[in-house]
């Protein structure tokens, strides 16, 4: 791979607070015509048990607000009301709706949100949309990121290519479910899965979801001419399958400690709890090795990106001290590919709120130096 270097903003890490602030004080903020609201953690939640989700809240469909393989589970608070059913949600509700749904632990449930908010939000106002464009989620004041708030279906800065239940945005559809993409993933499970209570080759393992994520890969690198895996969008991909696994205990089973094709299917294709199912039984921490074994059982896959050939080839590497860890090599890549860089200039609460977010990844990432936002805007 060919090196490379960028004029990097550095931004000092006293600026950066990754805490509920509680002594920082709200004012009122108005920018462009929209109110500010400071973002906090809500509070930590107390019980982290097991518990059979369907009875704590009935399932009432809201709008079909699909967008990649990991808003599945976005999708099921919704539509059981542990974040708004309308798909507009904010920093604390995130954390919360995890925290309780999932037993999602709120270190890692506030790193999905700070990525979420600064990618494809507005934080300004704390509002994102877990799908496309809404009214109900402005533009940033005075428009530095464009005329409209994406959200999280938008193609290019969160969702990209080689997902398992969605088309890549230039040969299809990269909203909604597709069927027939989830048809050859369950070929995989039927081939490489364990057998269980629903019959053989019906329990997602590891050898599964590296088997289902080399068809992907293979698959759409070959049908779409602007296949593109960055690094942030690579270690996504590989997160998001973690999710299933008895290890990380997000979509498998709690009791049962199983990822069946009954349970998968339900979160999947219906975006509801399964019948009988039970969230963890202790909180789902950061950390989980499942996403690096997956990566590791594909080495021939790598940031990159089609040429004009549509040839595989690698991306440019991360200039140092940014190189050292993956973790670290992600975080450069949203800061500097996908924060919109127009973020590194505001003022008031929606400085505040940038320099949290940008803290919560800044911690996660295993870098010895913060970076200010300095992507693409409009995009």
């Amino acid at each position: 791979m060919k090196s490379f270097s960028l004029p990097i903003l550095v931004v000092s890490p006293l600026l950066i607070a990754v805490n509920a602030r509680p002594n920082i004080r709200a004012t009122l903020d108005i920018q462009d015509g929209q109110t500010g609201k400071l973002m906090v953690f809500p509070p930590q939640q107390t019980d982290t048990g097991t518990k059979r989700m369907l009875i704590i809240r009935s399932l009432h469909l809201g709008p079909t607000t699909c967008a990649d393989h990991a808003v599945p589970a976005m999708n099921t608070l919704a539509n059981h009301g542990y974040i708004s059913r309308n798909g507009i949600t904010n920093f604390a509700e995130i954390i919360r709706g995890t925290g309780e749904a999932f037993n999602i632990d709120p270190v890692m449930a506030s790193g999905m949100a700070a990525q979420n908010l600064l990618t494809r939000g507005n934080p300004f106002v704390d509002k994102i949309s877990i799908g496309g464009v809404s009214p109900f989620v402005p533009p940033l004041p005075g428009k530095i990121d464009g005329p409209e708030t994406q959200g999280l279906a938008k193609h290019g800065r969160v969702e990209g290519d080689g997902s398992m239940t969605r088309s890549d945005v230039h040969i299809g559809d990269n909203r909604d479910f597709n069927q027939t993409l989830w048809d050859m993933d369950l070929e995989q499970l039927a081939m490489f899965g364990d057998d269980g209570p629903d019959g053989p080759g019906t329990v997602f393992n590891l050898q599964t979801l590296i088997e289902l994520k080399r068809h992907n890969y293979e698959s759409d690198q070959i049908l779409d001419p602007e296949f593109a895996i960055p690094i942030r969008r690579l270690n996504g991909a590989y997160a998001a399958p973690a999710l299933i696994l008895r290890r990380v205990l997000v979509f498998a089973n709690g009791t049962t400690k199983q990822a069946t094709k009954r349970i998968i299917s339900s979160f999947f294709m219906n975006q509801t709890f399964p019948e009988n199912w039970f969230r963890a039984a202790a909180p789902v921490l950061p950390g989980s090795p499942i996403a690096a074994e997956i990566a590791a059982g594909l080495p021939q896959w790598f940031p990159g990106h089609n040429d004009e050939n549509g040839v595989f080839v690698a991306d440019p590497q991360p200039p140092a001290p940014f190189n050292i860890s993956s973790g670290c090599a992600n975080y450069w890549d949203t800061l500097v590919n996908a924060v919109p860089g127009s973020l590194a200039h505001v003022t008031g609460i929606f400085k505040q709120n940038v320099d949290l977010l940008n803290g919560i990844l800044f911690n996660a990432s295993g870098c010895s130096e913060p970076l200010a936002p300095a992507g693409p805007t409009n995009v």
